[in-house]
């Protein structure tokens, strides 16, 4: 109904003494204050999300003060709500996931709340919001069970308060101001495993993570990717509990600083995209034994070096080579020998209808071939040939002259 823009207050009632634990009306154009007061009458509700309802006032949000067994509660992107709204919410003892990204609540509105805040509070996203320092002060009192902040593009930047949240295991300063103090003062924390930075740019990215490299981390976003180099990956190979590395369009990555990459052992996604990496540095990434996830879209390997470097790993699972001068070779030699292989992205490469051939030998289930240099003829064969295959792209393909096709990937 919501799909068809069918559901109005009156349909509402259709479904009234129904156990309803669950309503997403995220995007709803016709989510208004009338149709909430509906929500009166579904007392189980635990999960509410109510994303971009931009209707919404702070008046229609006084119906949730009667659903005292909500436990997640996502107001993001509902940009009337002000202040007022949380004087309905704070009653709501078994809430533990509340998210108001991109609203007007201010330190104001958010000290009120706290005093309050049930101790099971766990989950709290104030993205794009006006709150300060201020608030984050009295969040070690006010709300000790922290498991996850979120931060976003807010103009904080002192997050030293936060280093006294001990259960904190997930954080994200995404496009703040952090700053250098602020790192330091959270690189001594116990708990945390997740920290995003992307796009931060007010402390240098190598140093940033020389700060950061003392945490148990297993997830990083790094900060501007143009003041992180070969250096700062130095300092990262210390986070041996890191699971995903994305480097992608850090140009000042060489591979030189992949060298470091082996100590990360336990790396299960890795991404290169659009770095100046060759095949030099990717012998760096064969001890890599974890690994399931490769991306070296826009990068300049072969196809020699790069299947050298994944038969090498033996749990690959996702492989992306798109725009990548590697043709049938690596196909032959290296992707038909990853047998744990499911996904490969082959679009504008030089793979011909003869390296098609080699994919029947791996249990694949999805592969983009969109402008390569194979036929409609051999994707059709590939298609009839592998019955894993579950999704194929193959557009815009080209027929390739033997001017383009380097001297391992000409018939004999």
């Amino acid at each position: 109904m919501i799909h068809h823009r069918l559901l109005r207050p009156k349909t509402l009632e259709l479904f009234f003494g129904c156990h309803i634990q669950t309503l997403v009306l995220s995007c709803y154009p016709y989510a208004t204050n009338e149709l909430l007061r509906q929500l009166r009458a579904f007392q189980s509700l635990r999960h509410l999300s109510l994303v971009s309802c931009s209707l919404l006032t702070d008046q229609g949000l006084s119906v949730v003060r009667h659903l005292q067994r909500l436990q997640h509660l996502n107001l993001s992107a509902c940009v009337k709500l002000t202040d007022a709204c949380l004087h309905f919410i704070k009653g709501l003892p078994h809430l533990s996931h509340l998210a108001l990204d991109q609203t007007k609540i201010s330190d104001c509105g958010m000290a009120d709340y706290l005093h309050s805040a049930p101790s099971v509070l766990s989950h709290l996203s104030l993205n794009r919001t006006a709150i300060t320092e201020s608030t984050l002060r009295l969040l070690p009192q006010y709300a000790p069970s922290l498991a996850l902040l979120s931060l976003k593009q807010t103009e904080i930047s002192d997050f030293s308060a936060l280093q006294q949240l001990s259960r904190l295991h997930t954080l994200h300063l995404d496009d703040t101001r952090v700053s250098q103090a602020s790192l330091a003062a959270l690189a001594s924390h116990p708990a945390l495993s997740t920290l995003t930075l992307s796009g931060v740019q007010s402390v240098d990215g190598d140093r940033a993570l020389q700060l950061v490299s003392g945490l148990p981390l297993a997830q990083l976003s790094l900060p501007s990717r143009h003041t992180v180099t070969d250096s700062g990956l130095h300092f990262l190979c210390r986070l041996e509990g890191l699971l995903e590395l994305d480097l992608t369009d850090f140009t000042h990555i060489t591979d030189e600083g992949l060298r470091h990459l082996p100590q990360l052992h336990r790396l299960r996604r890795l991404s290169l995209c659009n770095t100046p990496v060759s095949d030099s540095g990717l012998q760096h990434l064969q001890g890599l034994q974890h690994l399931e996830e490769l991306c070296l879209d826009r990068t300049a390997v072969s196809s020699a070096g790069v299947a050298r470097c994944i038969i090498q790993l033996p749990l690959l699972q996702v492989l992306g080579l798109a725009s990548t001068p590697v043709g049938d070779s690596v196909v032959r030699l290296g992707i038909s020998r990853c047998k744990q292989l499911h996904k490969v992205n082959l679009s504008r490469t030089r793979v011909t209808d003869r390296g098609l051939r080699y994919l029947r030998q791996v249990p694949i289930a999805q592969v983009n071939l969109d402008g390569s240099g194979v036929t409609a003829a051999g994707v059709a064969s590939l298609l009839a040939a592998c019955p894993s295959i579950v999704s194929i792209r193959a557009s815009h393909l080209q027929a390739l002259s033997p001017e383009q096709l380097s001297d391992e990937e000409l018939p004999s």
